[in-house]
């Protein structure tokens, strides 16, 4: 099968690569005095619970396996937090990346930008590609905690500029952005 052009100017994920030789090495030392602990991509060594592997098997039984409504979403925030979200601003993906993949194929239109830090989860400017923008990455260091700050985002902000993509916690450093920090960032860009 032939890939598409846009799928071959998507570099590796690397990290995947390293997970797997760190499953290979595992697997050798799994049975040792000193086996692997895995600190890695985000996937647990164990199972769910015994109680959520029961509710699941309750719900499925009781054929509780469409989408949850986004009016039910809504009503829940509501509930829940004291505060209103409208079912039309609710989105159900399969985890964070659609999420981000929808939302970029959305908001982004060809050749416009958007800022990140660098490092940032590396499929976030994938992401941005697909929507044939261009990521700007800019770096940051450990006395920022890996985050960007709004005099960062003011000095790389231009006229193709779309919008900031952040994470906080990010991913891959677990830093979070300070509030008020975030605050500014969204309080000089909100309008552009």
């Amino acid at each position: 099968m032939r890939l598409s052009h846009r799928a071959e100017r998507i570099d590796p994920f690397y990290v995947m690569e390293v997970a797997k030789a760190a499953s290979l090495l595992a697997a050798e030392v799994a049975s040792s005095v000193s086996p692997m602990v895995f600190l890695n991509i985000g996937e647990p060594d164990f199972t769910a619970p015994p109680l959520v592997q029961a509710a699941a098997e309750r719900a499925i039984a009781a054929g509780a396996t469409q989408y949850t409504p986004a009016l039910a979403i809504s009503r829940w925030y509501a509930t829940r937090f004291g505060i209103q979200v409208a079912a039309e601003r609710i989105v159900l993906t399969a985890g964070a990346s659609a999420a981000l993949q929808l939302a970029c194929l959305a908001l982004i239109d060809a050749g416009d930008e958007v800022l990140m830090p660098d490092p940032s989860y590396p499929c976030n400017r994938h992401f941005v590609s697909a929507a044939e923008g261009t990521a700007v990455l800019l770096p940051t260091t450990p006395e920022q905690r890996f985050q960007l700050s709004a005099a960062q985002v003011d000095a790389a902000w231009g006229p193709r500029t779309r919008g900031v993509l952040l994470a906080s916690p990010s991913n891959p450093t677990g830093t979070s952005i300070h509030p008020n920090e975030l605050r500014r960032i969204a309080r000089h860009h909100a309008d552009r």
